[in-house]
């Protein structure tokens, strides 16, 4: 492999910059993304609003400048907005703008296995060189999430520097006045320089006058003899135009008041101080200490990320030691070593983040077993595919929506679809023990080449793919108390177990379907022991207890043309009669929202088709079967029940913060098959339910 880590110094000498000592170096950096599958009008509006006026307001400034584009937005960029991406080039070919590389599709590179951060890594190296003329030698890490192990990645794709929060050199005990340098870490011996990003300015801007954002700066400069300081100024560029502010948005902010244009004349007036390409200074101030930095992303992501109890005592810390007494320095001690958790947790407290990772996990590797079966240019495509799976935007949630954008979880979904559609392309129906979850404990996945179902270790629907059309259909989104709620919130039910598409559920007695839906009473989620393959069926088995007594449950799968069954076998093995309803709560969630899509029911003895609202609760009795149909994605998720049952129905609605204030999302649907079953002692009983998928539902 070449060796691009000195290109760009080579071709770039740091023009205008000189060793004098006193004077301050503040590179100015602008974070550019859009996640894949976004909305077009999204790209636009953001186009109009943010990327566009920014750049024009820099050029005009005469400032030098930085700026990383997102691999999705640079190609949309490309081919929608050439003439922009032309003045870019200008600006570098002129020595006032330098393009910063990273992860391709922005993914959260410890996340991924370190083969796919290099391919993503290199992809968008190669890409910018190709565009822009020079190879980058800065890397942008996605939400600046870091683990040590990422200097040695880095470093193997051809990068010389990262940045990362100055948050990251606080915890190891340093002064923030510390942080004002260049820095080097290594792994396994492979070299990487770090610049810190100075939080304070983070905050500063565009929310306080520009002049405070150069008091600031003045505040940093060191003595003649000490050499210069290095303070980076960076900011997410939608956070320059498109995010709201006290009138209207920081689009009126920036630029119809003049924010932006006092901002950058403020940064080119001092004569102590000079801005900078990121790769001018690693030439003209190249790193004064090796440094370990932790696990660690910036201030708030670590908060965000512990789980919702915790979360609230940490965010009211402050609160509870000034009421305690605490003198303030003393608080301000405590408050600045006090910190979240790792950025990985949010796979673990969003349960539809987790189980997406899984899907990733999967796929990669089935990809993997047959890369060198395919064509090299079907590989790129399918690789393309899972690339495009990783964006970071679902897998975490802050500020913004994050994991509980419902389409965009399901464009990652088509994504890692499409590449198991091509894998199982003309294949047989498989039946395979999997260590799915990564658990040490086998689950189950069944596929063909019309689709994957995934039976987790306890005996639930984990996941279901559509392969034709491409698409995720276990969408079930697993509800969470956020800080924010104030409870009573109409619509919204805290889940008591992982929803995936279909789990059993039992309660005592003949329980209301509101106990459910509304996630009171008691509800027992059995986990069961298995899973046990015999030939076409998958079994699980356990024991549920039930007040003084308990039942035998058997679960058994099994494959059907067009979908898969599930048939409870519950006895009672005690002295009295039982009393219980039995449960299959399903959580189909087609990529579609509620305008594309139709459900109706199927009575015993009914002459045909009911329409059924999909956005208010209800419950139907002697319900035989329900059909779900994705106009739009043009395909029908069916159940059949035998017997036929009580069939309970209510959206899955989340609510969420979002930068625009509080939202309620739609994430699905909860359709629970209910049986009321009185068992004597030693008798059992049978019922279940069919599910199948099949193309159809288009206008």
């Amino acid at each position: 492999m070449p060796d691009h880590r000195r290109a760009f110094a080579r071709e770039s000498p740091a023009r205008g910059l000189s060793p004098s000592s006193g004077r301050l170096l503040v590179p100015v950096l602008f974070h550019l993304h859009q996640p894949a599958g976004n909305f077009p009008g999204t790209f636009e509006h953001a186009f109009d609003r943010s990327y566009s006026p920014l750049v024009g307001a820099l050029r005009a400034s005469g400032l030098k400048f930085n700026l990383h584009i997102s691999g999705a937005l640079l190609e949309w960029l490309l081919s929608a907005r050439r003439p922009f991406i032309e003045l870019l080039r200008s600006l570098v070919a002129a020595g006032r703008l330098e393009i910063l590389g990273g992860g391709y599709y922005e993914p959260i590179l410890p996340m991924i296995p370190s083969g796919d951060r290099h391919r993503q890594l290199t992809r968008l190296a190669a890409r910018v060189e190709e565009v822009f003329g020079r190879r980058p030698l800065g890397a942008w890490l996605a939400e600046r999430v870091w683990e040590p192990e990422l200097a040695a990645d880095l470093a193997h794709a051809g990068y010389r520097y990262t940045l990362l929060d100055d948050r990251h050199f606080l915890d190891l005990g340093w002064r923030r006045e510390e942080a004002h340098a260049l820095f080097s870490t290594e792994h396994d011996g492979e070299a990487l320089a770090v610049f810190p990003i100075d939080e304070p300015i983070r905050y500063l801007i565009p929310w306080e006058k520009p002049e405070r954002t150069v008091e600031y700066l003045a505040g940093c400069r060191r003595n003649e003899a000490d050499g210069r300081a290095v303070v980076v100024v960076m900011s997410d560029a939608e956070k320059m135009g498109l995010w709201p502010a006290r009138r209207g948005t920081t689009y009126d902010l920036c630029y119809r008041e003049g924010w932006m244009a006092r901002f950058l004349d403020g940064l080119s007036a001092p004569p102590w101080l000079d801005t900078a390409l990121l790769s001018d200074i690693l030439e003209l101030e190249p790193p004064r200490r090796l440094v370990y930095l932790p696990t660690a992303s910036y201030d708030r992501m670590g908060v965000w990320a512990l789980p919702t109890e915790a979360r609230s005592r940490l965010e009211s810390l402050p609160g509870r030691l000034e009421e305690a007494g605490l003198a303030p320095e003393l608080r301000l001690e405590v408050e600045r070593f006090a910190r979240g958790t790792h950025w990985r947790n949010f796979l673990v407290k969003y349960p539809a983040a987790g189980r997406l990772h899984l899907a990733y996990l999967y796929t990669r590797d089935r990809l993997a077993d047959s890369e060198d079966t395919l064509e090299p240019a079907e590989a790129d495509r399918l690789l393309d595919l899972l690339d495009a799976a990783a964006v970071n935007d679902v897998y975490w949630h802050g500020l913004f929506g994050g994991v509980y954008y419902h389409f965009l979880r399901h464009h990652c979904y088509r994504c890692l679809a499409g590449v198991l559609a091509r894998l199982d392309r003309g294949s047989r129906r498989r039946v395979a023990l999997c260590d799915y979850e990564r658990l040490g404990r086998p689950g189950v996945v069944i596929s063909d080449s019309a689709q994957t179902v995934v039976l987790d270790h306890g005996g639930a629907v984990l996941d279901w793919l559509s392969k034709a059309p491409p698409a995720g259909l276990a969408g079930g989104f697993t509800r969470i108390a956020e800080p924010y709620h104030r409870g009573g919130e109409r619509g919204f039910t805290v889940d008591r177990a992982r929803r995936g598409f279909c789990r059993l559920v039992v309660m005592p007695g003949n329980a209301a379907k509101e106990r459910l839906l509304a996630g009171t009473g008691e509800a027992l989620f059995p986990e069961l022991t298995g899973p046990e393959v015999h030939g076409g069926w998958i079994g699980y088995t356990g024991s549920v207890p039930l007040g003084r007594g308990k039942v035998e449950v058997e679960l058994v799968y099994s494959p059907v043309r067009g979908g898969w069954s599930c048939e409870v076998r519950i006895s009672n093995p005690g002295p009295r009669p039982v009393a219980l309803t039995l449960a299959l709560d399903s959580s189909p969630s087609p990529p579609s929202g509620p305008r594309d899509l139709k459900l109706t029911l199927r009575c015993a003895g009914g002459s045909g088709p009911v329409p059924q609202k999909i956005t208010r609760r209800d419950g139907r009795g002697s319900v035989a079967s329900w059909s779900l149909a994705d106009r739009r994605a043009g395909l029908v998720v069916k159940s059949e029940a035998e017997p036929v049952a009580d069939l309970w129905s209510s959206p899955l609605i989340t609510v969420e913060g979002t930068e625009g204030g509080i939202k309620r999302s739609w994430q699905g649907l909860q359709l629970v098959w209910a049986w009321s079953v009185r068992l004597a002692p030693g008798e059992e009983r049978r019922m279940g339910a069919r599910f199948t998928l099949s193309r159809g539902g288009a206008p």
